[in-house]
């Protein structure tokens, strides 16, 4: 079996993958808890271990602590030029965040289409990939993308640089109505996090377009669900949003599928 895991800037999530690909077990924890976390029950076990680390070399440690009690053969993902059907653009490629290139693998193994990938996490991060063929071979380019402040951090980050602003934070599950036309500035600040994070997705679906291709979108992290429902609530004239409020897909766990299939020898894998 494979233990997946994902070491982000907040949380450490993990997921057992057993050998038809399913999920048999799965975890997370703060960063800070990670000495004392549990990875696996007793009951189980894995042969194979598949790590996306982006929390820095000290995190890297003690991961290292915690996996070292098993007997298995440890992979530290690092983005390549070429894996698992897609080609990977970036100006140098093993600088892209391992977390972002696993969400691009998996997302293109989801529908084998061309996609905007949303991760919602303390950072927010957006990227396309675009659908080719070449010889009668199918396969993903991820063409590039962005990185902004997360939902919870645009608004503490506005709050620490400012006298008077509120240093609270809206959570995006205390909220049911998204309007930019806030009339208190609690929820003013919380409308312009979540307006700023929908200019950038609507930016990244008008650049797709402009490739000739529609994309499908899909969205992962802590803030998946709270995007879907803003998309769903914003009135557009701009008929790509519409057609992404029909074809949004919410993936849990998203970078931890892409580990799993990274792991796969029987997925073509080029450096």
């Amino acid at each position: 079996m494979v233990l997946t895991i994902d070491a982000g800037n907040t949380k450490t999530k993990w997921a057992l993958f057993d050998a038809s690909g399913n999920i048999c077990h799965q975890n997370a924890c703060l960063n800070a808890e990670i000495t004392t976390a549990k990875l696996l029950p007793d009951t189980l076990n894995c042969t194979q271990i598949i790590i996306s680390n982006v929390a820095g070399a000290q995190h890297a440690e003690l991961l290292q602590q915690r996996i070292s009690l098993y007997t298995a053969t440890i992979t530290w993902v690092t983005a390549s030029k070429q894996a698992a059907e897609v080609v990977n653009n970036y100006a140098t490629p093993a600088s892209l965040g391992t977390d972002r290139w696993a969400a691009l693998i998996a997302a293109w193994h989801l529908h084998h289409a061309t996609c905007v990938v949303v991760n919602a996490g303390t950072a927010t991060t957006i990227d396309a990939i675009i659908h080719r063929e070449d010889a009668g071979r199918s396969y993903g380019e991820f063409i590039g993308g962005m990185i902004l402040s997360g939902i919870e951090l645009m608004q503490t980050s506005l709050g620490a640089a400012t006298a008077q602003l509120p240093k609270t934070v809206a959570l995006a599950d205390q909220k049911t109505v998204i309007t930019p036309l806030a009339n208190n500035t609690s929820d003013a600040i919380y409308s312009g996090a979540i307006h700023a994070t929908l200019g950038a997705i609507t930016q990244m679906l008008q650049a797709v377009e402009q490739q000739n291709q529609t994309p499908k979108l899909i969205i992962s992290g802590g803030n998946a669900g709270v995007i879907q429902q803003a998309l769903t609530q914003q009135d557009s004239t701009y008929s790509l949003i519409e057609h992404s409020k029909k074809t949004v897909t919410i993936v849990d766990n998203l970078v931890l599928q892409g580990l799993y299939l990274l792991a796969q020898p029987a997925i073509h894998t080029t450096s």
